[in-house]
């Protein structure tokens, strides 16, 4: 590397050759569509792991780390707390420079609509698509879904906020 030196006299550069290059690890992560955002981060926090048991990630060297997390999630991909998921990583490889990339999809389900369809089955087929998309709801999808046209013909109705709480707590099983 060439060590340069700028000021009023000009320019001076050294070749040098006797100098420590910092180690650089690169890790990946596939996500299937099937985790959820919690399995997500631990698998990342996992990976960083794996790669300091076996030597590849030495923490005692402050490393400079990138982990590309890419491939389809099951929610909505912004829900994930990527700058504190960096940190918490940062701090376990005590890398002088820990970059996250954060390359995914969110899982799209999109039903065909019928030309025929009403109204009422184009809203169903929209909910039921948005929730199966979503790991956490995608098993109840159908159910909710027609809750949620329950909630908005409620709505329509004129219920008190009271009410339709209520609804959607018991819509939720809470």
């Amino acid at each position: 590397m060439y060590l340069v030196e700028l000021d009023q006299t000009g320019i001076r550069a050294e070749l040098k050759r006797d100098y420590y290059q910092r180690p650089v690890v690169r890790l990946k992560l596939t996500a299937r569509g099937q985790e959820s955002m919690e399995e997500v981060a631990e698998g990342a926090i996992a990976r960083v792991q794996d790669a300091i048991a076996s030597g590849k990630l030495n923490p005692s060297q402050a490393p400079i780390v990138e982990l590309k997390i890419e491939g389809q999630v099951g929610f909505d991909r912004l829900e994930l707390d990527t700058r504190q998921l960096q940190q918490q990583l940062q701090q376990l490889s005590n890398a002088l420079i820990f970059l996250l990339k954060y390359d995914v999809d969110s899982v799209e389900y999109a039903s065909p609509l019928a030309d025929e369809a009403s109204r009422l089955q184009v809203e169903q087929d929209v909910f039921t698509d948005l929730l199966a998309a979503h790991n956490t709801y995608k098993k109840q999808a159908a159910d909710l879904a027609h809750g949620l046209i329950n909630l908005k013909e409620m709505q329509f109705q004129g219920c008190s906020d009271h009410e339709l709480y209520e609804f959607v707590q018991s819509l939720l099983g809470q």
